[in-house]
């Protein structure tokens, strides 16, 4: 195309195509980032350190028909000011002035591609050094459902919640710590080889956690899981309380995100002991998201059974809605295996039935301390009834 020696404005004639000042397009490189505001390319060559970034107009710089989006209210002096000036790469350039796409590719929409693109350059750029996390992404089958979450939702939720940035460590996929339990069958099929199986699965990958906490370089941890109960009160023990950790829960409904609403109800919780026994036998049930009835517990003759519940409400799939309902159940459940080191010094094993939300099941596992508290069982149900799972905190596992 021919290059335009005049151009039509408002009320004047211009020899040339107006250029764009310097402070518009410094201030456009630094709000960027010197990423392309579509797809996130950095636009400075790495090998010859060559600019490949394209400043392009949201509305178009003339009123003529060839120029995109022109047609624009936009007063043609303020059409070359960064306030209308959007950093692309090539590719997405030439798709957002193509015939073709100027449908989609619409001044509302590159605006608020802009506004996004520019407000998340600005808050990853003012995180602090301390500000990094190490994400880890456990994703597992719940009697034939899963997610997914990738790298990007991971970065993004941390983002927006916690104002953390991710880092994801290497592995054999270059996709950071992904604990892949996805591959196994359901337990119905082999009940003690999928406990077995997954467990192995979580201690293989959490070398790479050992080493990276042994060598200073994890010092915050951040963990979206997703997979059966006693597989993610085994992921929290592993992860014990040694490391500063933010959980993350995947909330029902049509949005993908993991981030904690701050809508709701702060809900508290209490232990209530149901039971008496004179043996040193001891039984917690969790009803947090749901309820077992007593009676399902299997061999409950002998044992002191604990029921911890929401206060003053029924138990929901809502109940853990908010992180300070979370911090409140930790706080329950560490009183109680407190209260049990005294009123039943003799027990050496805890049995543990859950109707939990997944955090919750997290948060069970990292409360148990090593040679301290009696080793914990995980009953989980098979279909017909409640059938031991796994067990941590054994002398076998320490």
């Amino acid at each position: 195309m021919a290059e335009l020696t005049t151009i039509e404005l408002d009320n004047y004639t211009v020899d040339r195509r107006p250029s764009i000042k310097e402070a518009d397009r410094v201030k456009l490189w630094v709000r960027s980032g010197g990423r392309c505001a579509y797809c996130n390319k950095y636009l400075l060559d790495l090998v010859y350190g060559v600019n490949v970034g394209e400043m392009a107009h949201i509305v178009g710089w003339t009123k003529k028909a060839n120029s995109p989006r022109g047609e624009a209210d936009t007063p043609l002096n303020e059409r070359n000011l960064v306030e209308n000036l959007i950093l692309l790469c090539a590719e997405h350039h030439k798709i957002a002035d193509s015939k073709e796409a100027i449908e989609v590719f619409t001044v509302d929409r590159l605006a608020l591609l802009k506004k996004n693109h520019e407000a998340r350059i600005f808050r990853l750029t003012n995180l602090k050094d301390d500000s990094e996390s190490v994400v880890i992404r456990l994703l597992g089958n719940i009697r034939g459902a899963t997610v997914e979450l990738s790298q990007q939702r991971a970065m993004v939720d941390l983002l927006d919640c916690d104002n953390k940035f991710a880092h994801f460590l290497d592995s054999f996929d270059k996709q950071g710590v992904e604990i892949d339990l996805t591959t196994l069958p359901e337990p119905e099929e082999n009940w003690h080889n999928y406990w077995a199986m997954g467990k192995l699965i979580i201690d293989n990958a959490f070398h790479i956690i050992i080493e990276g906490v042994k060598k200073g370089r994890i010092r915050h941890l951040s963990v979206f899981a997703f997979s059966r109960i006693p597989l993610l009160v085994y992921l929290g023990y592993k992860l014990d309380d040694k490391i500063p950790t933010l959980l993350f829960q995947k909330h029902r409904g049509n949005t993908e995100s993991w981030v904690w609403p701050e809508d709701g109800d702060d809900i508290e919780f209490e232990a209530i002991q149901t039971q008496n026994s004179s043996s040193s036998n001891v039984s917690l049930v969790l009803n947090i998201s749901g309820t077992i009835e007593l009676s399902t517990v299997p061999d409950s003759d002998d044992q002191n059974i604990y029921v911890l519940r929401p206060k003053n409400v029924l138990p929901t799939r809502d109940t853990v809605r908010k992180r300070q309902s979370l911090e409140n159940f930790t706080k329950t459940y560490h009183d109680f295996l407190s209260q049990i080191e005294v009123d039943h010094k003799s027990c050496l094993e805890i049995r543990l039935f859950l109707a939990v939300p997944l955090t919750v099941a997290v948060v069970c596992g990292r409360g148990i301390m090593r040679n301290v508290h009696p080793s914990l069982t995980i009953w989980d149900y098979n279909g017909q009834t409640y059938a031991p799972a796994l067990t941590i905190n054994s002398r076998e596992t320490n």
